[in-house]
């Protein structure tokens, strides 16, 4: 079974949930026979190994060094590449994020491997690692098999792997990884970072109540709100109704927003392309109100309203507080 080697990211000293999520599918590929390697880089970060062996890998590396305090291209892929040498790996993940989709592709072309980003799940088939990636708008899902031997590399999006059940029993091999950096590799140095903070947790979310263009007009999301506030409930969107304004991109699920699984969803207007289907498919209960008894959006639904949902919502909102 292949080796894996799990970049663990770290932001703000909190473990990256998609990064997490690597290293549950990197434990699905590797099977029984394979190791499973994190990598844990950063300032003041040697206290979360443990959480990494709990969750799932079999030996952890280490890199604690003032100088990775923020995330700079050249030094974390040195110290990839140099992990990388102490534990040779079929197959590198990390999350699809902002560090993630650059820090990989730069590892690969450094070793000269092949490399898939932005994907949606791995797994090994007839011997070979294989990567699924949307395209085309993800109108089309295409796999990416590597043929041979050599080093793979993937980033994983957001929902493309359950995240890890922890076991504190797990027994794990904590080490660390020295590396040298040239003065040429600290030449970029982050001064500052400026992060929006976010008011919307999706990820997180047991109950969501999502808006669609179906809702005709900002004003219209009043109905939507009072449904979410009775239901205890965050709020969520199609990219339409971002990008029309009527709400702030932080609410978005699909494609370019948040990937989503929370025990219901509802759908409010929402007529289901495939670009918002991606992003909640997998919730445990779908729950669609749309005026139009053809939309894909029923396709998935378990439970299916075809009304006005400004006639339907209300309703809803006057049972639950009976």
């Amino acid at each position: 079974m292949p080796n894996v080697l799990v970049f663990a990211e770290v932001n703000d000293g909190v473990l990256h949930d998609v990064g997490l999520q690597c290293l549950s599918a990197a434990r699905q590929v590797a099977g029984a026979g394979g190791k499973v390697t994190c990598l844990l880089a950063g300032h003041g970060v040697a206290g979360l190994a443990p959480a990494l062996v709990a969750a799932g890998a079999d030996a952890v590396a280490v890199a604690d060094d003032e100088r990775l305090a923020a995330y700079v291209t050249a030094p974390y892929a040195k110290g990839v590449g140099a992990c990388l040498d102490a534990n040779p790996a079929d197959l590198l993940l990390l999350a699809a994020s902002t560090v993630g989709n650059d820090l990989g592709p730069a590892v690969a072309a450094a070793r000269k491997a092949a490399c898939a980003v932005d994907c949606d799940g791995v797994a090994v088939q007839n011997g070979a690692i294989a990567l699924r990636r949307a395209g085309y708008d993800r109108k089309v899902m295409t796999t990416f098999a590597a043929a041979g031997a050599g080093l793979v590399v993937g980033t994983l999006r957001d929902g493309a792997a359950p995240a890890p059940v922890a076991d504190a029993a797990r027994q794990g091999a904590i080490g660390p990884l020295a590396f040298e950096l040239t003065p040429a590799e600290l030449v970029s140095k982050v001064l500052r970072r400026d992060v929006a903070k976010k008011t919307v947790n999706l990820k997180d979310a047991k109950i969501i109540v999502s808006a669609g263009a179906g809702v005709g007009s900002p004003e219209g999301l009043a109905i939507i709100r009072e449904l979410a506030q009775t239901l205890g409930a965050e709020i969520g969107a199609t990219r339409a109704v971002v990008d029309a304004g009527w709400l702030a991109a932080d609410h978005q699920i699909g494609q370019t927003g948040a990937t989503v699984r929370p025990d219901v969803y509802i759908a409010c207007g929402i007529s289901g392309a495939v670009q918002h289907r991606v992003g909640m498919m997998d919730a445990r209960k779908i729950v669609a109100i749309n005026s139009d008894g053809n939309a894909p959006i029923f396709r998935i639904a378990h439970y299916k309203i075809v009304g006005d949902l400004k006639v339907v919502v209300p309703k809803l909102v006057k049972l639950l507080k009976a």
